[in-house]
């Protein structure tokens, strides 16, 4: 019996030994994942159970910073994030509202690092940012969604209206007040004893309450902008506003056309207080890959990238969550890329309902306020968003552009100092001198900080304004997307006047579009190619400002004249796109001609096919500033 006692305790050691062993290799693969990651799953914070996952990613942040961890997995769930402990930073993130920040992912000086949420649904509470990535290289975030619980728009379905009292009555769902005659949309407030006590009492100071203002309205049957938006227009401030009863609100104001029954109003308040909370804020980061994301909302852009280099968007979706009912998405644009360089990737994604454009890449100009000597001028940003935007950096290669024509005036100058003052004006050394070369507002480019792009495999649908902006003179291909937009399909420009976005094309592929029914927002005769730099008199300029543009193998299908409007261009080549008119809407500008060349220079129109509703040939128009424009006898478009 003894001797059984013993073997039975020497094979129970034995087993407990086996186990320990077990779990010790089970617990180094979970730390080292494959390929020798090492690896924190968030299940050891026992995250799953928490109400706010907020502090708990924080510090697992830091453990991953601390102990070299370079993948941080999510356990497949639902996890709302709030305000109340999340690390707060001040940002001046260009094209978008500036102020302190808080964010959840604060992937500062990361380095080799994935973020993998494993499907997860991330809900965000308040005025946050869910992802700052500063100062970061070769960081991948993947597989998870973005949301916020209380939206940054207010949404109203027409109910009633009266042409006799110029009033419509609208039924809102979500948040909002009216207080002073006027209706606000409310924003989410941390839950806080601060805010049970005083919070209420200032939310509007602190624009948690936002007058309605920059409202469009949508058409839930088509989920678009209404066609002729324009007729719909309202004005930014003082619409009037008279609560009925609760969830329906009078609303009273200047409109060229009260909106129809069963259309949506959609605002998202106060300018430049209406852009807090991009989804993800990239700055000086390099190698970047953002892979099976979903945005569905976001009280700005889904993703602004400044100052980084080489960024990959592969399945980073900006739509709408199925079952929601909610007409809008991002508040201004899905993606955004302002002085990037490298390579600007964005591949099978679908971009839909946002209130501004899929994507826009380009640089920015600063303008001379002063100068100083002949090395030194002062400069200045333009438009309240791009204040504290970092225009250059000590090395940069930099060249001035005069006010009039946009064009260079000065050989490539090299920033041997850059000083800044505040958050509008900064002193910039040249390493050469300027004088008698430059006059006040003049415009500086930074030309070292452009991108070459390639848009590929995308979709993007039912948004307001454009589906992509491109101003680089950097190689770009943009080839087999399905683009529906309320204006323009493709946008390319650059001003002095406004947002001051720089970049002369100059090597930019367009092919193998499916293009349907665009700018249907009759803001004006835009067209479906829209290649049109903004000059002071637009009737009197001279110079090239893009170069090397190619529009082959596209299929457009549209309802309205105007499909290319080109100025400046040298080597415009515009060949084998076939052009079908539809009867989706009645054309809003049908004396329009339908390729336009203005101020060109050795432009190529062939093997291009029109199959227009009455069987006549399209028509183009050529200015007199235009020289050796070549349009083949053959073609389905004919000089007038």
């Amino acid at each position: 019996m003894q001797v059984n006692s013993k073997n039975q305790l020497t094979k129970s050691r034995m087993l407990l030994n086996i186990i320990k062993q077990s779990i010790a290799i089970i617990t180094l693969f979970s730390v080292m994942g494959s390929y020798g990651q090492k690896v924190l799953n968030l299940e050891e914070f026992n995250i799953e159970n928490s109400k706010d996952a907020t502090p708990i990613v924080i510090e697992a942040l830091k453990k991953c910073k601390k102990e070299g961890i370079n993948k941080l997995i999510f356990p497949k769930g639902t996890y709302h994030f709030y305000p109340t402990f999340a690390t707060e930073r001040y940002c001046e993130i260009t094209n978008n509202d500036n102020g302190l920040k808080r964010t959840a992912f604060p992937i500062i000086d990361f380095h080799n690092f994935i973020v993998d949420g494993n499907g997860s649904d991330f809900i965000f509470h308040g005025k946050m940012i869910p992802f700052i990535i500063e100062e970061s290289t070769n960081v991948k975030v993947t597989n998870l969604s973005i949301d916020w619980k209380v939206p940054f728009v207010l949404e109203g379905l027409v109910v009633a209206n009266s042409f006799a009292n110029k009033t419509f009555d609208i039924q809102v769902n979500s948040p909002y007040i009216v207080q002073f005659g006027h209706l606000y949309l409310s924003l989410e407030r941390e839950d806080s004893p601060y805010e049970k006590k005083y919070g209420k009492r200032f939310a509007t100071m602190e624009h948690y309450n936002l007058e309605v203002g920059q409202n469009i309205f949508w058409d839930p049957k088509t989920m678009a902008p209404l066609y002729n938006t324009r007729l719909y227009n309202m004005p930014e401030k003082g619409i009037n506003a008279e609560e009925l009863e609760k969830g329906l609100i009078r609303i009273s104001t200047k409109m060229k056309k009260l909106p129809p029954l069963g259309a949506v109003m959609v605002s998202k308040g106060e300018y430049l207080h209406n852009r807090t909370s991009p989804a993800f804020r990239v700055f000086k980061s390099k190698d970047l890959e953002f892979k099976n994301i979903n945005v569905y909302h976001a009280g700005a852009m889904g993703l602004i990238a400044e100052r980084s280099e080489d960024i990959t968007l592969d399945g980073f979706n900006v739509v709408l969550k199925e079952g929601s009912g909610r007409m809008i998405t991002t508040t201004a644009d899905a993606t955004h890329f302002c002085n990037v360089k490298g390579t600007v990737t964005i591949k099978n994604c679908t971009f839909e309902n946002m209130l501004d454009d899929a994507t826009n890449i380009h640089g920015t100009y600063v303008r001379v306020n002063k100068i100083i000597d002949e090395y030194t001028l002062a400069v200045e940003t333009y438009h309240p968003h791009q204040n504290g935007y970092l225009f250059g950096e000590a090395g940069d290669m930099v060249q001035v552009i005069d006010q009039i024509n946009l064009q260079a005036i000065t050989e490539p100058l090299i920033l041997k100092k850059v000083e800044r003052v505040n958050e509008k004006v900064s002193y910039i050394t040249f390493d050469k001198p300027i004088t008698n070369k430059i006059n006040i507002y003049d415009g500086v480019e930074n030309i070292s900080w452009h991108a070459a792009a390639i848009l590929e495999n995308n979709v993007v649908r039912n948004n307001r304004a454009r589906s992509f902006l491109i101003s680089t003179p950097r190689k770009v291909v943009v080839r087999n997307n399905h683009l529906s937009s309320q204006m323009a399909s493709f946008r390319l420009t650059g001003d002095l006047g406004l947002w001051n976005e720089s970049g002369p094309n100059d090597g930019l592929l367009i092919e193998n579009n499916l293009i349907e029914n665009a700018v249907y927002g009759g803001n004006g005769p835009q067209s479906i190619f829209l290649i049109d730099p903004q000059y002071v008199d637009k009737e009197n300029f001279k110079g090239i400002y893009s170069r090397n543009i190619t529009i082959r193998n596209n299929t457009i299908r549209t309802f309205d004249s105007s499909i290319m409007k080109a100025m400046s261009v040298d080597g415009l080549v515009f060949e084998n796109n076939t052009i079908i008119q539809t009867n989706k809407y009645k054309p809003l500008f049908p004396k329009i001609d339908n390729l336009r060349i203005i101020n060109c220079n050795n432009v190529i129109i062939k093997g291009n096919k029109f199959e227009s509703l009455t069987g006549k040939k399209g028509s183009i128009t050529v200015d007199s500033q235009s020289t050796n424009v070549k349009v083949s006898k053959k073609d389905a478009f004919q000089l007038k």
